[in-house]
């Protein structure tokens, strides 16, 4: 079966820009399959039962951080940031007028930081914004779809702490263990002690197989559960939480298919990741969760969270976590692409190995024609036939063929690529 891949050499992922006009032109011709499955080399279980439980606790530990009786709230810098970014281009091209900027720096309320401190749930799927608005901001006119005001997505019933609200009242600044900053207030609840505490000591977790799973209690429809997406398990039953109009949460019994679901973390194999990966194929890119979406890193986290792995938000976040990891390898790779190719061959070990380069992360799948390909979420890629829209998850090579034989061709993946870590080495 022929597939398309990438022929490009410069990859517009997570925020790079161009100065070209972007061509939405077809990618053609070489023959590699877009399955993950399909570049599976060794399906033996890595960890035994043992490790697994541990890398469990340590991902629940890191998960429930937040709710820690000594977590201490970041400073101002790191959540106000938004507020000294340069004037940039609203929804309709336009530079963001005077009075919008002043406003959002009058509703933000910071000198008042922190205003709360709520132990609290997400009870909807949605968008965490740097700055109190839906209102987009862009580098540049045709910056679309880098809306640099779209932090993350956030999943429901992901615990929370709420640190602040501002004057208006319809926003709150959150932080999770992953990600802090704005949604609105009708999507977040207060937590009980009691609920807290029985979710933190909870047991049994599962995970969603699929993507995009609708859920229900009592016939009607709740949310879909996500790659990604962390569910207690009592018996048979899976739970969520609404918000009553009180603002707390209430726990609440689902609806699900159980084929849906497995067991949390999934055995650490090739098979159960490059499945996992498999299954957001078609899903198309979404910058910081845009449109429910997701981008580079969201793409590497939630695939590696089913077997137990918690990684942070960002890509160069996402790739120094194997500094700090007694069971994860950081290697920096050096500049000269025939000793970086070796130095891959030798060591990175296929669905357990990220590459990054700035501003994008990759996993490692394995070799094809003995070229290392990867699998990432990219939104477009610059070859010598123009400027081409990929807007989705992709498996490609690192050195595109046809441009070998190029002169003067720009920088190729393999050009750009710093470091990479393996994951439980």
């Amino acid at each position: 079966m022929q597939l398309h891949i990438l022929f490009a050499i410069i990859v517009f992922f997570c925020g790079c820009a161009t100065k070209d006009a972007i061509l939405d032109s077809k990618i053609d011709d070489l023959s590699l399959s877009q399955r993950a499955v399909m570049y599976i080399s060794d399906n033996k279980e890595i960890l035994d039962r043992d490790f697994s439980l541990k890398l469990k606790q340590e991902y629940l530990d890191k998960y429930f951080s937040v709710w820690d009786k000594n977590f201490i709230p970041p400073n101002k810098e790191d959540v106000f940031w938004g507020l000294s970014s340069k004037r940039g281009f609203g929804e309709s091209k336009r530079y963001h007028n005077d009075r919008f900027l002043d406003e959002l720096r009058l509703n933000a309320d910071v000198s008042s930081y922190p205003s709360r401190d709520d132990y609290a749930i997400m009870t909807k799927t949605t968008n965490v914004r740097v700055l109190p608005t839906i209102k987009p901001r862009f580098s540049k006119q045709d910056g679309y779809p880098f809306d640099r005001w779209q932090n993350s997505l956030i999943f429901a019933w992901t615990p929370i702490r709420i640190l602040h609200e501002d004057k208006t009242k319809e926003w709150v600044l959150i932080q999770s263990a992953f990600v802090s900053g704005w949604v609105k207030f009708d999507e977040v609840a207060k937590m009980s002690k009691k609920d807290m505490q029985n979710l933190m000591n909870a047991k049994n977790f599962v995970v969603p197989t699929r993507d995009r799973v609708p859920l229900y209690h009592d016939d009607k429809f709740v949310v879909q559960a996500r790659i990604g997406m962390l569910f207690q398990k009592i018996n048979d039953k899976i739970y969520g939480y609404y918000r009553n109009n009180d603002g707390l949460a209430v726990k609440i019994p689902l609806s699900f298919e159980a084929n849906l679901f497995s067991d949390f973390p999934l055995a650490f194999n090739q098979s159960n990741i490059a499945n996992i990966a498999d299954s957001l194929n078609l899903e198309n890119y979404g910058w910081g969760g845009m449109y429910e979406n997701r981008d580079c890193s969201a793409f590497i986290r939630d695939v590696l969270m089913n077997v137990g792995i918690f990684l942070p938000r960002n890509s160069l976040a996402q790739v120094n976590a194997a500094k700090s990891s007694p069971y994860s390898t950081y290697i920096a790779l050096p500049k000269d692409n025939d000793k970086k190719i070796d130095l891959i061959r030798q060591t990175a070990l296929p669905f357990r190995t990220i590459f990054w380069l700035k501003g994008h992360i990759m996993l490692y799948i394995g070799e094809y024609n003995n070229e290392p390909i990867v699998m990432h979420d990219v939104w477009a890629v610059r070859s010598s036939k123009g400027v081409n829209i990929l807007g989705g998850i992709s498996i490609t090579t690192l050195i595109p063929g046809n441009e070998q034989n190029g002169i003067n061709p720009p920088s190729s993946l393999l050009d750009r690529i710093e470091a990479m870590s393996i994951i439980v080495k």
